[in-house]
């Protein structure tokens, strides 16, 4: 009998079909075990009673001694092999109830998903940069004298009560758009989203027309506009236009412009979204949004007019009014011009506006916001002002034209006179500088690399003669140059400068244009042509080439496709606006607008928003 259980048990238990089996073979003998031995049991009692009684009478023959002990015995074997079964049955009943709940799971699980999900990638965290200077990058090496002055006094300690500490340029914004020139606080790029590109071709959708201020009219360098799609709650607030409150998906471009005023379009069409500011005074720069999505543009002018000295102006989006304005003209410059051609960069986390000013003067202002969504109200209250100046032994002129770079807790500003600053934004102490040569008005672009270091990159025009222009690839963290390459036979102009003024595209990761970094040059063989250089940002070797009629100020930008095509964008002094192959830079379609280009387009999704001198704000499909 036991043999027999151990033959069922032997057999393979590999499935629930094979477990099965031996549980039912089992459970039948089990039954028939219990049965038998319960018939054993009534019968060794009978048998036990029929003993005592022969034993009472002394009438118990020997045989009857021997059948009752072969009863017993046979009795005792049965019992154990019940009690062996019945634990074999239930170690059995478990084994397929576990098997069983198993086998349903992976059925499930075979049904529900044919192909593993693979878990997402957690995001790699940014590095960490620390920048310090060498001997390269030793200020010392200009004898440049920095001082800093908070709240209206000399500092020699400043620490800022809260830190400036600037996130990757993708997470600069939080609301969809190109909230500052050229995007973000890397300056990495003038687009936003991706377009569906299939003809290949540029179409004008609309145009609208802009005045003039003095001898300045149209839109002017470096002049991009700024584009925002809005939500619903904040929309409702403004002073929109009833039926552009409605529309869904609202895109307004906002531009302010050389005629003293700030248009708001609808992207779509060209019509007004609201009334145009007239602020009075020259635009050249973009300005910028507030990348908290807060319904607040920051513009400086770039001009006196009638006397009014340029400034700085906070203006609330929800009124269409300036809520805060401040001169340019400080005795604590050393270069007696205070224009605010740059784009401005907005520290979200601790409320501070940072704008450099062609004075030389950076300024980092405490705005004290209070926005009540809800209420629909907005209001600053700057104060906590600190700021920084210098002196160098260059001989060269001194200001910022182009636009801050924020880092992590540094600033990177280049100036006039040919010298790039790395700053700690939260002592506003210089920690390194490097010597370019001749003046920056190109907005320099910060870079991760491969290897995880910070880079840099900047242009330089042609203003203190010797006939070169330069680009540079600087390591963000000390200030020495990786490479560089010199572009010579830039014709000399006091009015209209030569070289490199259009900030540069970087090649966005993934893309036909990684690995690029494309700079306009302009005024190229002593002429009025330029050309479009395309460098391998590794190093610094010429990829391709292409030679324009006309040179280009404008910056050129990229478009993306959702595959990873990428084009570019240029507009030319002509008028010409192209759409560029990244590969060869060679034209596969161009739009004549008919004047000059000097500002830099934006390119939303499929749409390109641009401004001329010309006195013309396109809306160009990319189709």
């Amino acid at each position: 009998m036991k043999n027999l259980l151990f033959t069922a048990l032997s057999k393979s238990a590999s499935s629930v079909a094979d477990i099965s089996e031996n549980y039912s073979f089992l459970k039948t003998i089990t039954v028939i075990l219990f049965a038998v031995s319960a018939v054993l049991i009534i019968g060794c009692i009978f048998l036990k009673i029929f003993i005592d009684k022969k034993a009472k009478a002394q009438a118990l023959s020997k045989s009857s001694r021997i059948m009752s002990i072969v009863a017993f015995a046979l009795t005792g074997v049965v019992l154990a092999c019940t009690n062996f079964s019945v634990f074999q049955y239930a170690r059995v009943r478990d084994e397929m109830l576990s098997s069983s709940s198993l086998s349903s799971s992976s059925q499930l699980s075979e049904s529900v998903a044919v192909t593993p999900v693979k878990p997402e990638p957690k995001p790699e965290p940014l590095p960490v940069l620390s920048p310090y200077s060498v001997e390269e990058s030793n200020p010392s090496n200009w004898r440049i004298n920095w001082e800093v002055m908070s709240n209206g006094a000399f500092t020699s300690n400043f620490v800022r009560p809260s830190n400036i500490s600037f996130g990757a340029g993708k997470d600069y914004a939080k609301v969809e758009g190109i909230v500052t020139f050229r995007g973000n606080n890397y300056r990495s790029g003038g687009n936003f989203g991706t377009a569906k590109i299939t003809n290949k071709t540029l179409t004008q959708k609309w145009r609208s027309s802009v005045g003039a201020l003095n001898k300045w009219g149209g839109c002017g360098w470096t002049g991009q506009p700024l584009v925002v799609r809005w939500d619903k709650e904040t929309k409702a607030i403004m002073n929109m236009y009833a039926d552009k409150k409605a529309k869904d998906n609202l895109v307004e471009a906002i531009y302010a412009t050389l005629d003293g005023k700030i248009y708001f379009y609808d992207m779509e069409d060209g019509s007004y979204t609201r009334d145009p500011i007239n602020v009075g005074m020259n635009f050249k720069g973009a300005g910028a949004l507030d990348p908290r999505g807060y319904p607040l543009m920051y513009v400086g002018s770039g001009l006196y007019n009638n006397g009014k000295a340029p400034r700085i102006y906070v203006i609330s989006l929800i009124e269409g009014k300036i809520i805060y304005e401040q001169s340019g003209v400080d005795s604590f410059w050393h270069r007696r011009w205070g224009a605010f051609d740059g784009s401005p960069l907005v520290s979200a986390e601790t409320d501070t506006l940072i704008w450099p000013c062609e004075s030389g003067v950076i300024y980092t202002i405490k705005l004290n916001t209070v926005y009540d969504k809800a209420a629909g109200t907005i209001s600053v209250n700057p104060q906590n002002i600190a700021k920084a100046r210098y002196r160098t032994n260059t001989g060269k002129t001194l200001g910022f034209e182009s636009s801050v770079v924020g880092v992590g807790g540094y600033l990177f500003a280049a100036d006039n006179g040919g010298m790039v600053f790395c700053i700690n934004a939260n002592t506003m102490k210089l920690v390194w500088a490097q010597n370019v040569r001749d003046d920056v008005n190109s907005t320099p672009v910060f870079e991760w690399g491969e290897d995880r270091k910070g880079y840099l990159y900047v242009a330089t025009s042609m203003e203190y003669g010797g006939g070169n222009s330069y680009i540079y690839k600087l390591d963000a963290t000390t200030g020495k140059i990786i490479w560089e390459r010199a572009y010579n036979r830039i014709r000399y102009d006091k009015e209209v400068s030569g070289g490199i003024l259009g900030s540069p595209l970087l090649g966005k990761e993934g893309t036909d244009l990684e690995g690029l970094i494309i700079y306009p040059v302009g005024k190229t063989n002593m002429s009025n042509a330029g050309t479009l250089v395309a460098l391998d940002t590794a190093t610094g070797k010429t990829v391709w080439e292409k030679s324009m009629r006309a040179y280009a100020w404008s910056s050129p930008t990229a478009v993306y496709t959702d595959n990873g095509n990428g084009y570019i964008v240029l507009g030319s002094s002509a008028g010409s606006l192209y759409l560029l192959d990244p590969k060869t830079g060679e034209t596969i379609n161009s739009i004549d607008l008919g004047g000059t280009i000097e500002s830099s387009p934006v390119i939303f999704e499929n749409t390109i928003i641009l401004g001329t001198r010309s006195r013309g704000v396109y809306g160009i499909e990319i189709s």
